[in-house]
């Protein structure tokens, strides 16, 4: 009975331990998990990002592109600057209201203007996370993101931006996702611009994933 008992108590400390170094060691899929990661940003109803923009223009580092933004199902509010001009803009109730600068008073508009169009779509953070192959991805491990465990992942896509795609080669992405939900939190691109050769620096930052937000028009 004694040799009986010890064998169990042996044989359930070898499942427990081979369980535990198993969840450990376990690695996912990181084509499927960045897969899954942009599913759940493109059905996101609301979340926060921010993007980040740097690029050499005549051997210095500028920031380019330095935004917030706010989705609330259709409704979006972005605000930061744009080549060092503020900018404020706002599509709710089906509406696109933009700040002037200057004046500091709100414009509204019945729908987006033809000129605005291509600015709303480059500073969707999605749009620059639409890619035609994914190419070879790479798990680079774990790290910690504002104190939160992340998958780590490389790739060299080719993206489905037009404008990207004009002005950029050379594409590196690194991409964040939270190892609790499987969510995209950062993402950081690196490039070269096609005429010049030069430098090219985006991070795109996702918060407050299906969180409460309320995008509404502003006050004229």
């Amino acid at each position: 009975m004694k040799k009986r008992g010890l064998l169990l108590i042996i044989l359930i400390s070898t499942v427990l331990i081979g369980g535990i170094m198993g969840r450990f060691l376990w690695k996912p899929q990181p084509a499927e998990l960045l897969t899954n990661g942009l599913e759940k940003l493109n059905q996101a109803t609301s979340f926060r990002y921010s993007i980040t923009q740097h690029q050499w223009v005549e051997g210095k580092d500028r920031v380019m592109t330095q935004i917030l933004g706010e989705k609330d199902g259709g409704n979006t509010h972005i605000s930061g600057q744009l080549v060092g001009t503020d900018v404020e803009m706002v599509v709710a109730g089906g509406g696109f209201y933009l700040k002037d600068p200057l004046g500091k008073k709100w414009v509204k508009y019945p729908s987006v203007p033809a000129t605005q169009e291509v600015f709303l779509a480059e500073l969707n953070p999605i749009s620059s996370l639409q890619f035609k192959e994914l190419g070879e991805v790479m798990l680079k491990g774990q790290e910690k993101l504002n104190g939160q465990k992340v998958w780590v992942i490389q790739l060299q896509p080719s993206v489905q931006n037009q404008m990207m795609e004009d002005f950029w080669t050379d594409f590196n992405y690194t991409v964040y996702l939270s190892t609790k939900d499987k969510t995209i939190r950062r993402a950081t691109i690196q490039a070269k611009s096609k005429a010049k050769n030069e430098p090219m620096s985006m991070t795109l930052d996702f918060s407050d994933f299906g969180q409460k937000i309320s995008v509404q028009p502003p006050n004229l």
